[in-house]
């Protein structure tokens, strides 16, 4: 179950498709402010161009920040030589800029990993996510080539989407467990893609990401020994965090039964970064995976009670903003386009919506935080 390799499938076709068509905070904040921003991904919950239309409408109206993350590839030999890009490539770009609200803040995220964060992103091709081909096969992160390549879309990009944040690491972490010289290669990567995008945008804020695990794992441990190296080539933290699944403590389907650094934790690996959590969720129905080993109980009341205690605890550590993975579950997604994939169901019921788009408990308490003033 290492790293979120479904939330690539399919990704593009779906988007292309909408082109045819609580509690009181307990934080040092005072009641009616917040540190952070709120928001989400357009991930739809059905393969449709409805569900696509329906999606990016509720995310903009239950949060002030949309999430957008670029995890299909990069299209590494136009973007080295500055040519057009495949037409795929340019209807998905297109299609979340003129879906995205104007004056809407933006968190974009260009992957540099693959979608199971163990080497280099592959391409992206008219048809979504290839391999890569000669010559760019035998590249790697520390290639002249790859860093052209990949400094060369994000200045595109961010140029298009105008972000308040880039995330050029998602989960980088994870090459630290998967395979620790990818991840020194990925250092110099870091070095040369920051200094040439503040080059140009030198009041963009910069990140990567880490995949939480149990405090004080071994995993943890690993991870807090070398992720030091890569903090001087950002400004701002970002976690990824679903507890439910990713930790090993007992009952984890309820949020009372969290270690109580579940995610200050956070704090040591920053060394005084300002922090952001890039991703969570909280299954608010039973998970069952036979093939993982995996039998979580959870609820929609659990879903609340993770939802009070995420929110008030980014606002105790000053996050800068908070991204919900998935607003909707995406129950008829998965049993459609998605095949009943089993690394799919981990997120499945994450929804703050079900999978009839109607309001789940937790809701309420976003959107009371959503209605205090963001400082």
């Amino acid at each position: 179950m290492k790293g979120y390799t479904f939330k690539v499938t399919l990704f593009l076709g779906i988007l292309l498709l909408s082109s045819c068509g609580g509690s009181s905070s307990t934080g040092t904040a005072p009641v009616d402010t917040r540190s952070f921003y709120m928001g989400f991904t357009p991930w739809p919950y059905d393969a449709t161009s409805n569900a696509v239309n329906i999606t990016y409408q509720k995310i903009q109206q239950d949060g002030d920040i949309v999430h957008h993350q670029i995890m299909q590839g990069i299209p590494w030999e136009e973007a080295f030589n500055s040519t057009p890009y495949p037409s795929g490539v340019e209807n998905d770009l297109t299609l979340r800029l003129n879906q995205t609200v104007a004056g809407k803040t933006v968190l974009l995220s260009v992957d540099s990993l693959n979608s199971g964060r163990t080497a280099l992103a592959n391409d992206w091709a008219d048809s979504g996510e290839v391999a890569r081909v000669a010559p760019w096969d035998t590249r790697d992160f520390d290639s002249p080539e790859v860093i052209t390549a990949y400094t060369n879309f994000a200045l595109d990009l961010i140029a298009r989407f105008d972000p308040a944040y880039f995330n050029y690491g998602t989960e980088a972490s994870e090459l630290i467990l998967n395979d620790i010289g990818e991840y020194n290669k990925f250092i110099t990567f870091a070095q040369q893609v920051s200094a040439n995008i503040k080059a140009q945008y030198p009041n963009l804020k910069l990140m990567i990401s880490v995949a939480l695990k149990s405090p004080a794992s071994a995993e943890m441990n690993l991870i807090k020994a070398n992720i030091a190296s890569i903090l001087p080539y950002i400004d701002v933290l970002g976690v990824s965090v679903y507890p439910y699944i990713f930790y090993n403590h007992a009952d984890k389907g309820n949020p009372d039964n969290l270690p109580a650094d579940w995610l200050t934790q956070v704090s040591a690996l920053a060394a005084g970064k300002p922090i952001a959590i890039t991703e969570t969720g909280w299954i608010a129905e039973n998970l069952v995976i036979s093939n993982f080993g995996v039998n979580v109980s959870s609820n929609e009341t659990y879903q609340q009670k993770y939802v009070t205690r995420l929110l008030e605890e980014s606002d105790q550590l000053s996050v800068e903003f908070v991204i919900w993975w998935s607003l909707i579950d995406f129950q008829a997604l998965w049993e459609g386009a998605l095949l009943q994939d089993d690394l799919a169901a981990i997120w499945r019921d994450t929804g703050l919506y079900d999978e009839q788009v109607q309001e789940r408990s937790g809701l309420s308490v976003w959107k009371q935080y959503l209605g205090k003033t963001k400082i």
